[in-house]
Formats: structure tokens, sequence, C-alpha cells
């Protein structure tokens, strides 16, 4: 089990301040680790507090994604607002069981277990810490401008100008920041699968009993989990060229062509989208080419802005929490703040690219579509899935021990 363990110590003065460009769930964990290692934080978030706390769909948090929040002193919160999460089920659209991936022992391994939530949920819950540990978050302040000199970071927001020590990129794959200050980087990819999904009130649906069935439809790929009498938690991903990326302009309209597209799909696939009246928003895929560097000077990028992970790897959330964590020891190391952010990229490099990898290899399984190819993968997948499953399982066990830092800064 990979274990890093924090220092006592700061180059940075605590009356330094460290920008946080985007206040999602990357943005939020990162201030909160920041805070309690004696810095001091100051949030530009685009969206007003509600629409952080009703934005998004939902997502599953790994093992190392509840340890990065435990060791913030949230995962209880965390736990108690979602669905436990004991494994995956793949059908193909037979509805024949391709696979099972059992979650069951992951408590003993790694000390925590899967959990399936609202992307809100985990949002208002970071946010409500944020807050309580008096982390200045300016919210409904994109990023306007960004530049950096000897003395530190200048931030343009709603018109004004502030300087900082350092500013931290956490405004997701289409990162403001990251065009402005590295603007000669790769660009992401569009990997032609569009995502979406939404919440249904299907009493018909039976309780998973913490299992996540996935289907390989016809036409689409589709996943759900529910709970007792509760909401289904839904997605759907179908390939799809560039060109149908644009916003959903007929919500009601939109929920009927998906369930057009997953007609004739077995287990609960009809069910749940005729429980769907209509589907607002969609979520094309895009793919981050490996970047060369994730610094310039004072300016780092963490999460989705250095490294997007696909859906399909179910890592997303996890890493970026993980990745606000570790930068916040590798700032406490007593160490220059350049060499900081070298110590930090040597430690995530490697591990991301794991990650990437196997969020890649998940999403290629749902464009197969010839004859052939589907037999091929109803035949590789049985072999593919456990072994992608042992895969994850480094990437599960990794934790990082935030006790020295363990209360917030006075």
């Amino acid at each position: 089990m990979s274990v890093l363990t924090v220092p006592d110590a700061s180059p940075l003065s605590r009356s330094s301040t460290i920008a946080i460009c985007g206040g999602g769930i990357g943005g939020l964990a990162t201030a909160l680790a920041l805070k309690r290692a004696g810095f001091a934080p100051e949030v530009f978030e685009r969206h007003a507090p509600q629409q952080l706390r009703e934005e998004g769909l939902f997502l599953t948090l790994a093992p190392n994604g509840c340890n990065g929040l435990r060791a913030l002193g949230l995962l209880d919160q965390v736990m108690a607002a979602g669905l436990p999460t004991r494994g995956i089920a793949v059908f193909n659209e037979a509805g024949k069981r391709l696979t099972l991936v059992d979650y069951g022992s992951q408590g003993e391994k790694y000390g925590a277990r899967s959990i399936t939530l609202r992307r809100g949920a985990l949002a208002g819950v970071l946010l409500d810490a944020a807050q309580a540990a008096g982390i200045v978050i300016h919210h409904g302040a994109p990023i306007a401008d960004i530049h950096q000199d000897e003395e530190g970071v200048v931030l343009e927001a709603n018109g004004e100008r502030q300087r900082f020590a350092l500013a931290l990129a956490c405004d997701g794959l289409r990162s403001t920041v990251r065009r402005l200050v590295f603007p000669d980087l790769p660009q992401p990819r569009y990997s032609g699968l569009i995502g979406t999904g939404g919440f249904a009130d299907a009493p018909g649906v039976a309780d998973t009993d913490g299992i996540m069935n996935m289907v390989f439809g016809h036409r689409g790929f589709f996943g759900y989990i529910t709970e007792g009498s509760g909401p289904v938690y839904w997605f759907n991903s179908f390939p799809a060229p560039e060109s149908q990326a644009g916003p959903v302009s007929d919500g009601a309209a939109f929920a009927r062509q998906l369930g057009a597209m997953h007609d004739g799909d077995p287990l609960d696939t009809m069910a749940i989208l005729a429980a769907t009246p209509r589907v607002d928003r969609h979520y094309p895929i895009y793919d981050m080419p490996e970047l060369p560097h994730w610094s310039a000077g004072r300016v780092l990028l963490l999460g989705d802005a250095a490294h997007a992970v696909a859906p399909h790897s179910g890592q997303g959330a996890s890493l970026a929490i993980e990745d606000g964590i570790v930068l916040a020891t590798c700032l406490a190391a007593g160490q220059d703040y350049a060499t900081a952010f070298r110590r930090f990229e040597g430690l995530r490099r490697d591990r991301l690219q794991k990650a990437i990898s196997i969020g890649r290899a998940m999403g290629s399984q749902k464009q197969a579509q010839s004859w052939l190819a589907l037999r091929l993968r109803d035949l590789m997948l049985p072999l593919f899935m456990p072994l992608g499953a042992r895969m994850q399982e480094k990437l599960y066990a990794f934790r990082v021990d935030l006790t020295p830092l363990a209360q917030p800064a006075q």
C-alpha cells in the first residue's frame, strides 16, 4: 500500500495566499488540504453555490478517493449521502451476463469501499467544509486573465486584479488557465462517444443490491444502480460524430431519441428510459493527450486540467481529490515552490497514466459495432475485466497520510 507522509513544515508564509482557479470537486479538495497545511487558499469559481450543489449527474468514488476524503475528515458525511457500490455486472445485448466484478472485499483490503453519489452532493459536502474552514470563495468569478512576475501571480476576475504567491488551475478539461498560460500544450481530443444520464423514479425497477448493472445495448451502452424505493441512477454513452456534440435543444425529443436507441435492450433499460420524460444535457467525452509538463513558473495544472481521465475508468473525482492532498504534502515539505511542483508531478504522472490507459481500454469496448467485433468482445471481456480489475487494485490501494496536518491552521 502506498503511503505519503507529510512533514510539518512549509517554505511559504502563512500570510501568503494561493489562488485556486475552479471551485469544483478537485478545487475544493485542494483548498481544504492546503488550509490544513497552514496555507491561505482563495477559490475562484464561475458558478453560484446552489449551482455547484445541483450541477452534473453522479459519480462513483473508488476506495482511493474515499480515503482521500477520510484524510480531509469528510468520509462519513459523503458515505451517508450515497449508495454503497459492491460490484459491476456487465451484460451483452441479449441479456447474457459476461462478467461480474466483485467489490465486496474493498473495505478489508483498502480501508474504504466504493460509493455512488450525486456529483452535487459531493460538491456540497466539500463546499460546506470549505466555508466552515473560513476559506475565501469568490462565486460568479471566472478567470478573465492571468500573468506572473517575480513577485507572484496576478489574476483578473470580475474586473478586479489580485496578486497571489501561486495559482493552481483546477478548472477542468476546458481549462481557461491552461489556455492562457500554456497555449502551446495539446488540446483535448474527441473520443467518439457522447454520454448522458439522470435520475428516474421507476417503481418497477428492482433494487440492484449494490451492483451497477451495465449493458452493451444494440446501439448504445447503458448502466444503472438503485437502492430500495429510491431513484434509479442511470447513464448511457453512444458513438456519434463530434458534430452531434452540441447542446441539447429539446430535452423531451432527446429523451425519445435515447428510448429509441435502447429499444429492445435487456434488463430494466427500457423501463428506466420510459420513466425519463426529458434529458436536457449530454456530455461529449474528450480525451486529454499526455502533457509534457504541468507547471509554468508559479502556475500549476491539477485534475482534469492536467490529466483528464475518461469516465470509463471511474477515477476522475478520486484522482482530483488525491491531487490536492498530494500537492499540499509537497508544498509543506520545506522546499521552494518549483521543487514542490516537480516533486508533485514526479509522484503523480505514472499513476495517472495508468488510470488513463484503463479508461481508454474500457472506452474502446463501447465502440464495437460489427458482428465480429461484438462476438470478440463477448469472448474477451470475461478475460479483460478481471485483468482490468487487478490493474485498478493498484489505483485503489493508494493512501496519503495527512495526520501531521489534521487541524486547520489558526
